[in-house]
């Protein structure tokens, strides 16, 4: 998955047609997610998809996943996830999706797993692993993929195997909090106008999957622990939301800002400095970042290249979370993120949509209590 998968991925073959990639809308809110992990997003299903044909029997593919022949298990495994994919496209006549099948997802847990009791793994099988753990996340059956996406998500796995795990996990999880928290998930006024508040519980119930979050949100690796945060927004409860509030204090700005945008979603309050901060940064050209200080010039202009292609979904993620924010913003509070959204608004430094998205919020914030 990902880095989201910073990146490794190899050209899927030629002879293979292009996919679409799964949909998930929840990579749009996921602030931080840089650029590389979204690409990763799409390339793994473009690496391993094919438009499946129509006839193609999902029975003898779910045989074929037991088979002693390695390519041809994978190519079973390719083959049926894009048959999960185009159920979703298109609602299948004359059976359930695949996604409900519980041979299919038997068949796709056992193989994760298989590949993950192996202690020395080849590249190639931390591919399938990364794969695999990412189609967890289109799986309607829980009670087994959530238990092979702990072990997925365990620190001693490849990083990029953690990566997509964490995203399959924020998939299920997401759906499970939209649900919850009562959101019609179309973009309606309804939505905006919902006051958010921390579930009661988490949103998912696995041991093994809480365990890992919390082990994932104090990780070495940064993106990991981005990852993480978003994930912990989702699953909500109150352990997740304290979690959340130390992710303030993290020393990776993309850490900091999904911890941000994670507590907005669930409406909780102590977000709202580092928010403001991130409405004022946002706006700079340049990125003021005190871990630039020691790099050389490449690292700088690598990072300031980053920051440019950053600083729209920053913007747009900002703008999203002082809605989500302003029921529980006290007086001063609101007047400053309205200032603020009324900068970004106005400011030559960003897109038409951008601007446009400032606008209407603020429009927005005038008819609401101040």
């Amino acid at each position: 998955m990902t880095s989201d998968s910073a990146g490794a991925y190899s050209g899927r073959p030629e002879e293979l047609p292009p996919v679409k990639p799964p949909s998930a809308g929840f990579i749009v809110q996921l602030f931080l997610i840089p650029a590389l992990i979204v690409m990763a997003v799409v390339a793994v299903w473009a690496l391993f998809g094919r438009l499946a044909d129509s006839g193609t029997d999902w029975a003898q593919l779910v045989v074929e996943l037991g088979s002693g022949n390695e390519h041809r298990r994978w190519r079973a495994a390719q083959e049926l996830a894009q048959l999960i994919r185009n159920d979703q496209l298109q609602t299948p006549v004359g059976r359930e999706p695949l996604a409900r099948n519980p041979e299919v997802c038997e068949a796709l847990v056992k193989l994760l797993n298989e590949s993950l009791s192996q202690t020395t793994p080849t590249q190639d099988d931390i591919l399938h692993q990364e794969f695999l753990a990412r189609c967890m996340g289109s799986l309607s059956d829980t009670s087994q993929t959530l238990p092979a996406l702990a072990l997925a998500m365990q620190p001693e796995r490849d990083v990029e195997v953690r990566k997509s795990a964490l995203m399959a996990v924020t998939t299920i999880a997401g759906a499970r909090f939209d649900q919850a928290m009562g959101f019609a998930g179309d973009g309606s006024e309804d939505d905006d106008n919902l006051q958010r508040k921390p579930l009661p519980e988490p949103s998912l119930a696995d041991a093994g999957v809480l365990k890992q979050l919390r082990v994932a949100a104090q990780d070495s690796e940064p993106v990991v622990r981005h990852l993480a945060a978003y994930a912990l927004a989702n699953v909500s409860g109150p352990e997740s939301i304290e979690q959340l509030k130390v992710m303030l204090l993290d020393g990776d700005r993309r850490t900091r800002a999904n911890a941000v945008m994670g507590l907005a979603r669930n409406g909780v309050s102590d977000a709202i400095p580092e928010l403001q901060k991130m409405m004022v940064e946002v706006q700079q050209p340049v990125l003021a970042d005190a871990s630039l200080k020691s790099a050389d010039e490449t690292e700088r202009l690598l990072q300031q290249r980053m920051w440019q292609a950053e600083q729209p979904i920053l913007a747009r993620n900002c703008l999203r979370a002082a809605r989500d924010l302003w029921f529980v913003a006290a007086a001063d509070q609101r007047q400053a993120l309205q200032t603020a959204t009324v900068a970004i608004g106005t400011a030559e430094l960003f897109a038409a949509d951008v601007r446009n998205q400032a606008r209407e919020l603020q429009q927005w914030m005038e008819q609401k209590p101040k």
